[in-house]
């Protein structure tokens, strides 16, 4: 509890769900775009793309922390960083930082979920961040684990929605002798249309931010509280 892990009775009947929960990731995104004047977050995408090893390697570090936090450090007072902020900052870098900063953020998730015991046979991303490959390929090289990218990963929480909705009126009007072949039927894995792989040759830079990126909020925590 102490680190934000959820554990809930699952919708489905018998089951349960572990989570942890990031406050801000693409919506991090989506401001900074609006922030930079940007057209849209594709356009800050692109720019953060096209940056080279060297650039990435002294864009600023990210707190993705624009709602407060919930996992791993459970505090609604925690608030957005930019660290590093240089004269040659420019918009690509700073975008390049906001996807950096989200994606050890759910590094920093998938770590604490792992502490208390939830193990992941598969990882899929899914929501509006999965509609960019480097994004993807960004997050897998930080947790250095394969990404599924399903059909219809970018909507996935309302397809789940609707799921649900349709097994509510289903079982409610007539769950018949065997309501887990309803489930069953309704409740299938969508296709995956491609995997995000790991780049090896980005990860070296990647750890040593990483290593900032936990370095910062213990020394700020205290101040986030303070008028």
């Amino acid at each position: 509890p102490e680190r934000g892990v959820h554990t809930f009775c699952h919708a489905l009947p018998g089951m349960w769900h572990q989570m942890a929960v990031m406050l801000s990731a693409a919506s991090c995104l989506r401001w900074v775009a609006q922030l930079t004047g940007a057209a849209d977050e594709a356009a800050v995408i692109a720019e953060a793309e096209a940056l080279g090893p060297a650039a990435r390697a002294r864009a600023p570090v990210f707190l993705p922390y624009l709602s407060g936090e919930r996992t791993p450090h459970n505090d609604a007072f925690a608030q957005g960083v930019w660290f590093g902020l240089r004269h040659d900052t420019g918009r690509a870098e700073l975008g390049y930082s906001v996807l950096e900063g989200v994606a050890f953020g759910l590094a920093d998730g998938h770590a604490a979920v792992r502490e208390a015991g939830g193990q992941a046979r598969s990882v899929a991303l899914t929501g509006g961040g999965s509609k960019s490959r480097f994004w993807a390929r960004l997050i897998a090289s930080v947790l250095d684990v394969p990404l599924a990218l399903p059909e219809g990963s970018e909507v996935g929480a309302a397809l789940g929605a609707a799921r649900l909705g349709r097994l509510a009126a289903d079982l409610g009007a007539d769950p018949g002798p065997d309501p887990g072949a309803m489930i069953a039927s309704v409740c299938t894995a969508p296709p995956v249309i491609a995997i995000a792989e790991p780049v090896a040759a980005w990860q070296p830079d990647l750890q040593a931010r990483q290593a900032r990126f936990r370095a910062l909020y213990p020394p700020l925590s205290p101040l986030f509280r303070s008028p």
